[in-house]
């Protein structure tokens, strides 16, 4: 009965220890990474949004893929 005591004691601070520890490091590195993730895409946003109201880098784009499209077109006329 003391074994059964002892074992009951020993599994009850071994969850009370896990429960209540802290942030872990893994948790403190999904959260850096969620924030690096919102960040790049913030930035891709902005390059984005910069590129389409530019209208040098529209008329580029523009240029090239007619260019692009008329190319497949001649060579596959189907």
């Amino acid at each position: 009965m003391k074994s059964l005591t002892v074992f009951t004691n020993a599994s009850q601070q071994l969850a009370a220890r896990l429960f209540s520890r802290g942030r872990t490091q893994a948790d403190k590195q999904r959260g850096a990474s969620a924030l690096e993730y919102i960040v790049l895409a913030a930035a891709i946003i902005f390059i984005v949004g910069i590129l389409a109201t530019n209208d040098t880098v529209q008329t580029t784009l523009e240029t090239a893929f007619k260019q692009l499209f008329s190319d497949a077109t001649a060579k596959n006329p189907n």
